[in-house]
């Protein structure tokens, strides 16, 4: 969802449980009924209360929220900005997949000089228990 839409909604559920409580609603009522966290809906809120958009009043058990000004709605994006956190974790994933590879050839690696140094061990093994027997 663009910021753009994440305003708009926001800002409607506030305006919907404002008509219908009589008061300003709290961030936890309007999350509910967008159904986002809590979280979240604090996240966007402090966003909103940057630009102006909504104005927050706290009190010792809520933060509850008023809109301001709903016309700087219409200067936030309305295109994503594209989803950077999956392009990341793409990223991260290949870095791993090769990461892997690697400890894999050196394993692999290492338990070839193993069996080629027990293979030694052994013929030494055998060479000196034939002189011992003779």
């Amino acid at each position: 969802m663009t910021p753009y839409d994440e305003a708009h909604l926001f800002i409607a559920a506030t305006r919907i449980l404002a008509h219908q409580k009589r008061c300003a609603p709290a961030i936890e009522d309007i999350c509910e009924l967008i159904g986002i966290s809590v979280e979240a809906g604090h996240s966007l809120c402090r966003k909103l209360e940057q630009k102006g958009i909504v104005e927050l009043f706290e009190d010792p058990f809520t933060v509850k929220v008023s809109v301001a000004n709903h016309l700087e709605i219409e200067n936030l994006p309305k295109k994503e900005a594209g989803n950077t956190l999956a392009a990341e974790l793409d990223q991260f994933m290949s870095k791993k997949k090769d990461m892997d590879k690697k400890v894999e050839t050196i394993q692999a690696e290492l338990d070839a000089k193993k069996k080629k140094m027990f293979s030694e061990l052994e013929k030494q093994f055998k060479k000196n228990m034939n002189k011992s027997e003779k």
